[in-house]
């Protein structure tokens, strides 16, 4: 298990680079996200952890898909609905978090649905269609493969912030990222 690296960490705002071929070495990377990632116990997060979370600039991450985690090399969108999680009534809605920003959350208002192809550490191309949560996690990972946070998100929209107490309960909170 490695360490994740940490908000304000520059490695976080960097863009990651292409993977041109999937080598020995990006699959034992691949096995370090995933062995990384699921001992994560945090509830409301730890369901994805990308490349520069821990300080490799590798366009991969790892996701909680339905059913098993899955490991997303060269992931790109291909289709996006109009659609957005706003849509959904608020008892269907949830707050994103991130392993790099532990006790934060905020909404974050994402397409709906999305199309995604990625490759595996085996070679293979996947190509899916993802609904909530799963498209929020796959998206999330993905910013974070483009230098994006979540509370960047936030602070665009202007969204609410909420810091988890020790009981677990979000407490709104003025956002000390904007």
């Amino acid at each position: 298990m490695l360490k994740i690296i940490q908000h304000p960490h520059l490695v976080l705002r960097k863009k990651a680079k292409p993977v041109k071929k999937i080598t020995p070495t990006i699959v034992q990377f691949s096995q370090d996200l995933l062995k990384t990632l699921v001992p994560q116990k945090d509830k409301p997060i730890g369901r994805g952890l990308a490349a520069n979370q821990l300080n490799q600039l590798y366009r991969i991450f790892v996701i909680k898909m339905p059913g098993k985690h899955e490991v997303c090399i060269k992931p790109k969108v291909l289709k996006s609905s109009k659609k957005t999680l706003s849509s959904l009534p608020e008892d269907k809605r949830f707050l994103e978090g991130c392993l790099s920003i532990p006790g934060y959350y905020g909404f974050v208002n994402r397409p709906l649905k999305i199309k995604v192809k990625y490759q595996t550490p085996s070679g293979s191309t996947k190509t899916k269609t993802l609904t909530p949560p799963h498209s929020s996690y796959f998206l999330h990972e993905l910013d974070h493969l483009n230098g994006v946070l979540f509370i960047d998100h936030i602070k665009k929209t202007q969204q609410q912030l909420y810091l988890a107490d020790k009981q677990g309960k979000m407490q709104p909170i003025d956002n000390p990222f904007a």
